[in-house]
């Protein structure tokens, strides 16, 4: 079987060789070209994961700088970019490659390939080129016609292979399989440029990343350029040692570890580290979007008629503005001209005005500083606002005093603070850990006047390693307990109290029974030091929802989740601490809607006083006046309803007898009986109204009673 080899097309690829961070001149001579750099001078790094970068160095003439990112940095870039020519000359346009998709970008070509295109495929594409096939018996020159998948007999085997199908000038269809030593050539320029294109396009793919960001500058002779920007960067660790010394106090050391991955070496920048995590976020600035438009079809017949239009009539002149001035109306409102803005003074006596010219406009910019440096100050002071300090706000800075060297993709290890603390050496128990052995803790009072962002931490005692730890972040002068060791001379244990006891009392308060409880819960915590040393132990009690110390419990400091006691241990004995804890209730009833039950049920327990008793007996009896009056009204009106429906069965029957032999005689007992009856009903009403009076004052009365009850 004949090997297969490679099929070659010859095309025209032109590659350009990165640069990190140059600049590169536009000279009059296009054979000259000259190279500078601009060095980072300033960097800032943060604690959200950015970095603050300034760039200073000189420009000559018209050119550009180019500046390599990656996508992701080039996001934060596109937000923050700020550059300024300090001596006469022009910031123009900026510009950067797209970060478009292969396959968005494969479309813009006029070969329909994808980016995994075959050979077959890619031929197929070219169909109706010319081309010209080498190692044949003959050189053959023409037109592709198609590409296909056949069988080859060679040696008596069968092998599939694609066989070329090529039309000469003369209008033969030769056909030429794509075995070994077969070389196709493109002949026509624009498919060659454009295979070119394609295998450029693909070739990005690996490349896609770097992303190269330009910016032209334009003016006369030497000038300096500041370039400003915030970068994607890893975020800058904190660690610390903390050397414990019988003779001295305390000794903190901080140091921060610091990596370099922009892909430029920091030769003796300013270095500025910024304890805490400033807002920060990503937008995806350089990745071009595309929206969704409706298609609208064509009507099937257009019909355009002659029209005119009316002139806009402002200030009583139609047809445009008077005095020339340009504007709009917007709304029917007439839009007033464009002012440009005022003139902004700027730091350090530099001017900063819009303009245009050089490489289609930019700013201009002057200056009246005297060197470079007071420039670059100027620049930097303009960009920023009050970062020279400190204290930031919620933020702490950590400005080193000397110049940082650190080569690209390296990493380093630089000091932030050194000072002597204050700290007391104890051992912590907390009762919702686990275990009975304490930790060794350091009890640290930060006394450096700086703020210690949050790292490891790393205890030296008696010139050897302790133990190590963790450390949040510490505000000047503030507390924080950190634990670094498992203390092996001392136990504890705790019991609590099986049967918590309740306290409960009642009072009365205008009218209101104010009922309060108080449940009472006690846990005892017992350490045992086998050292022979006395400790001070801190215990943690845990907080719990609803319940606070007792009276004769005072905690040394609480935080959100414990409480926090002193217990000092003497040397090979055991000390106690007891925890009193309480939990304070209240319920209120009006005396007015409760029970006689309910009542009967307060004054026969024991936390009520004589007077509160007597008080609601009281209560008790008077309701029951009122209870007696009800019963009398509504046995009275029972009774008038009772003679009502006698009536009315008496009136149905004396109609029932009109006519009958009977008639007179029951008429008449009728009629005596619905005398007495009416007798009756007059005694019972007058009787309902006298008791109603009585209920009514009874119930005043109790009202005013109820009011006006205010014993404990």
């Amino acid at each position: 079987m004949p090997s297969m080899r490679l099929l070659t097309f010859v095309v025209g690829v032109v590659v350009a060789a990165p640069l990190l961070l140059t600049v590169n001149a536009a000279p009059q001579n296009p054979a000259q070209t000259t190279e500078a750099r601009l060095p980072v001078t300033r960097v800032v790094l943060y604690k959200s994961g950015i970095g603050y970068f300034e760039h200073l160095g000189r420009v000559r003439g018209d050119q550009d700088v180019t500046i390599e990112f990656t996508s992701g940095q080039l996001d934060d870039v596109l937000k923050s970019l700020t550059a300024l020519d300090l001596d006469g000359g022009r910031v123009g346009g900026v510009s950067y490659n797209s970060d478009a998709g292969v396959t968005r970008r494969l479309s813009g070509l006029r070969l329909p390939l994808g980016p995994s295109a075959t050979r077959s495929q890619l031929l197929m594409a070219l169909r109706g080129a010319r081309i010209s096939v080498r190692g044949t018996t003959a050189p053959l020159t023409g037109r592709l016609l198609s590409v296909e998948r056949e069988n080859h007999q060679s040696g008596g085997v069968s092998t599939p292979m694609d066989m070329l199908h090529v039309v000469t000038e003369a209008g033969d269809i030769h056909t030429v399989a794509l075995d070994g030593g077969v070389t196709v050539r493109i002949l026509d320029a624009d498919l060659n440029d454009e295979v070119a294109n394609y295998l450029t396009i693909i070739g990005s793919a690996r490349d896609e990343d770097v992303r190269r960001l330009t910016l032209s500058t334009s003016g006369t002779g030497e000038r300096d350029l500041f370039v400003s920007y915030v970068s994607e960067v890893p975020v800058w660790k904190s660690t610390y040692r903390l050397v414990l010394r019988d003779d001295a106090a305390p000794l903190l050391q901080g140091w921060a570890i610091v990596d370099n991955t922009i892909g430029e070496d920091w030769n003796g920048v300013e270095l500025s580290l910024v304890a805490g995590a400033p807002q920060a976020f990503i937008q995806r600035l350089s990745q071009p979007y595309y929206v969704q438009r409706p298609v609208v079809p064509m009507p099937e017949r257009m019909l355009s008629m002659p029209q005119t239009h009316s002139g806009s009539v402002i200030g009583g002149v139609a047809g445009g503005i008077p005095g020339g001035t340009v504007g709009g109306v917007i709304g029917g409102v007439p839009a007033p001209p464009p002012t440009p803005p005022p003139a902004r003074p700027s730091p350090q006596g530099q001017t900063f005005s819009g303009g245009s010219g050089g490489r289609g406009g930019g700013v201009s910019v002057t200056s009246a500083a005297p060197t470079v440096e007071d420039r670059a100050r100027a620049a930097q002071d303009a960009m920023q606002s009050a970062a020279t300090g400190t204290d930031l706000g919620d933020l702490f800075e950590y400005k080193l005093n000397t110049p940082v060297t650190i080569r690209k993709n390296q990493s380093a290890m630089v000091p932030i603070v050194t000072g002597n603390v204050t700290a007391e050496k104890v051992s912590i128990w907390s009762a919702d850990g686990s275990g009975s052995r304490p930790l060794r803790a350091i009890w640290l009072t930060n006394s450096t006047g700086h703020t210690l962002d949050g790292g490891s931490i790393s205890i030296i005692e008696g010139q050897a390693f302790a133990g190590e730890g963790l450390i949040d972040p510490l505000k000047g002068d503030e507390r924080r307990l950190i634990s670094y060791a498992t203390d092996l001379a001392m136990l504890v244990t705790s019991t609590a109290d099986s049967s918590p006891s309740r306290i409960t009392r009642v009072m009365l308060n205008s009218g209101v029974l104010v009922q309060t409880r108080e449940d009472r819960r006690q846990r005892i915590y017992t350490a045992r030091n086998e050292d022979a040393q006395p400790r001070v132990l801190i215990i943690e009690h845990p907080v719990r929802d609803g319940w606070v110390l007792g009276d004769n419990t005072k905690a040394e400091e609480t935080t959100p989740t414990a409480h926090r006691f002193r217990l000092t241990v003497a040397p090979r004995t055991s000390a106690t601490l007891t925890v009193d804890e309480v939990r304070p209730g209240q319920t209120t009833y009006a005396i007015g809607s409760v029970t006689d039950d309910q009542i009967q049920l307060w004054v026969s327990g024991t936390s009520i006083s004589a007077e509160v008793a007597a008080s609601l007996r009281e209560v008790v009896r008077r309701r029951t006046i009122i209870t007696e009056l009800n019963a009398q009204i509504a046995t009275a009106e029972a009774e008038v309803a009772t003679i009502d429906r006698d009536q009315a069965r008496v009136r149905e029957n004396m109609l029932a007898l009109k006519g009958s032999v009977e008639e007179r005689q029951l008429v008449q007992r009728y009629v005596r009986q619905l005398d007495e009856q009416e007798t009756r009903l007059e005694l019972l009403r007058r009787d309902i109204r006298t008791v109603t009076t009585r209920r009514d004052e009874a119930q005043v009365e109790l009202n005013r009673f109820i009011d006006g009850l205010s014993q404990q």
